[in-house]
């Protein structure tokens, strides 16, 4: 053993002794000891990288006996697996007394690989010469392993966070879109109850105008709504400083309304409608449907985005829930205004039916008496009706009481009431007008129907003529009733004066 002791640690290498001391031997013998004992494995090699100190834990470590490892290179031991490349800078390291630290795999002499923590320092003789390397090995292949698995579970933790918050993400985005949701709903249910408790079309606009401006703020806008006729549409409305455009628009300057459907144009360009602004301005059109027929438009200056990025399902679902909501509203609405006018109106001349004009009448004799202004009623009868009809047909006897209506229309007030009180019979209602008034209202009325000119079919009919009783109140009845019966004694008597003149109650004035 002393033979091999004294093989594995020559004085001259380790350079800590002096020669010639006493105790030289001793402290060799001492530090072999101390370094058999570190608990670490201790390698001495010199500069070509043999190995000149091998303690017991570098064998435990690497497999290879003091015996087999001293006076061989590292190439034939543990760094048997490095490339001639790594080997030639581990010589370079050792003849450069570079300090490392660093941690390695290396094969054991059994072939098993592991992973090994090594710290190297130079070793430098008593005159200051770089003589050799020391290296400190320690196996630290659990503690790789360990943090390998830490490493990983870290990995798949980070990833699992990775997914919650991902998930967190499109919870929060999904609760924002429901509360969207929710808030574009309770505003279309606001519009319905407003739209469907509004009495005129102009209320039912406004409410229109108000829920575009909640669901889509500063966007400005322009809703049209199509004519009875439906050849055109008219403007109904425009807000946000929307400029106001031609009163009317035929439908084929909208492509929306030529095609059925919502019409998108971006600003970098597309195939625009004729009543858009100039290029460079993003809009859409869409075309408010009810009831199975489209009723109007609805023209947005909205941004959709460009070509590559068009108008986003969030913008499409609130502006399809929306012309949605406003479709059937107004379908309703006009529906009752058409109801309203057939309950009102005569559906032949478009006057005031004969209820109407009874409660029309009650209410203006109420504030007559309120006021004691005047009321006067003209009563208004088709002379020979009955022999017109039989000559020309009941299609011709229609005609000509529509064509009375309307020249009766146009010659009395728009304060005056004007209804068709039963068969060819008419009557005139006019507030604040004394008797004399009224027979002067009366007679320019029968000269109108005289001079009209009637031609049905192609057929030039002969002109109509009219008999013309006029009374008024107080002086003729205090109620609806009396009034009527006054006004019909005072025409009966233009009947049988000859027609075709005016009778007052007091007696007949005219020709």
């Amino acid at each position: 053993m002393g033979s091999v002791k004294t093989q594995m640690l020559p004085r001259t290498e380790l350079g800590v002794f002096a020669a010639g001391t006493e105790d030289s031997a001793a402290r060799e013998r001492l530090l072999e000891q101390v370094l058999e004992q570190s608990g670490e494995a201790v390698i001495v090699k010199d500069l070509d990288g043999v190995v000149t100190f091998w303690n017991r834990e570098a064998t435990s470590l690497y497999g290879f006996s003091a015996v087999e490892a001293i006076g061989r290179p590292l190439r034939a031991l543990h760094a048997a697996d490095l490339s001639e490349a790594d080997y030639a800078r581990i010589l370079a390291r050792i003849r450069a007394g570079k300090a490392t630290a660093s941690t390695v795999e290396r094969r054991k002499k059994s072939g098993e690989l592991f992973r090994v923590a090594i710290k190297t320092t130079p070793l430098i003789d008593a005159r200051g010469k770089i003589i050799g390397e020391i290296t400190v090995a320690r196996d630290v292949t659990e503690l790789h392993r360990t943090e390998e698995a830490l490493r990983s579970s870290q990995a798949t933790l980070e990833a699992k966070l990775a997914t919650i918050r991902d998930a967190n993400r499109k919870l929060e985005a999904t609760v924002r879109q429901l509360e969207t949701f929710q808030r574009d709903a309770e505003t279309l249910s606001r519009m319905a109850e407003l739209l469907q408790a509004c009495a005129a079309r102009g209320e039912a606009y406004a409410v229109i105008s108000e829920t575009v401006g909640e669901l889509f703020p500063g966007v400005r806008g322009t809703f049209y709504i199509y004519r009875e006729s439906r050849d055109v549409l008219e403007h109904a409305a425009s807000w946000c400083g929307e400029q106001v455009p031609e009163a009317v628009l035929p439908p084929e300057d909208c492509w929306a309304l030529r095609l059925g459907r919502p019409h998108f144009v971006h600003r970098e360009g597309g195939v625009r409608c004729r009543h858009a602004p100039a290029a460079g301005h993003a809009y859409v059109c869409m075309p408010v449907q009810g009831q199975g027929q489209v009723l109007g438009l609805l023209h947005l200056a909205l941004d959709v985005g460009g070509r590559a990025n068009p108008a986003t399902a969030e913008t499409e679902r609130r502006l399809r829930a929306l012309t949605d909501s406003i479709g059937p509203a107004l379908a309703n609405l006009k529906l009752r205004d058409a109801l309203r006018v057939l309950a009102l109106r005569d559906a032949l001349t478009g006057l005031y039916n004969r209820r109407y004009m009874e409660d029309a009448l009650q209410r203006e004799l109420h504030r007559a008496e309120r006021t004691g202004k005047p009321v006067a009623l003209i009563m208004i009868d088709v002379d020979h009706f009955k022999r017109f009809n039989d000559t020309f047909g009941h299609d011709a006897g229609d005609f000509v009481l529509s064509v009375m209506a309307r020249t009766i229309t146009e010659n009395i007030r728009p304060s005056d009431i004007a209804c068709r009180y039963g068969g060819e019979e008419l009557a005139v209602v006019l507030a604040e007008a004394p008797l004399e008034c009224a027979v002067e209202r009366a007679e320019r009325l029968r000269v109108a129907i005289r001079e009209t000119s009637l031609t049905h079919r192609g057929q030039l009919l002969p002109s109509p003529t009219a008999s013309f009783g006029v009374a008024a109140y107080p002086a003729h009845g205090g109620n609806v009733a009396d009034l009527a019966k006054s006004a019909d004694r005072a025409l009966y008597r233009a009947k049988q004066a000859g027609r075709d003149r005016v009778c007052a109650v007091e007696g007949a004035v005219g020709v």
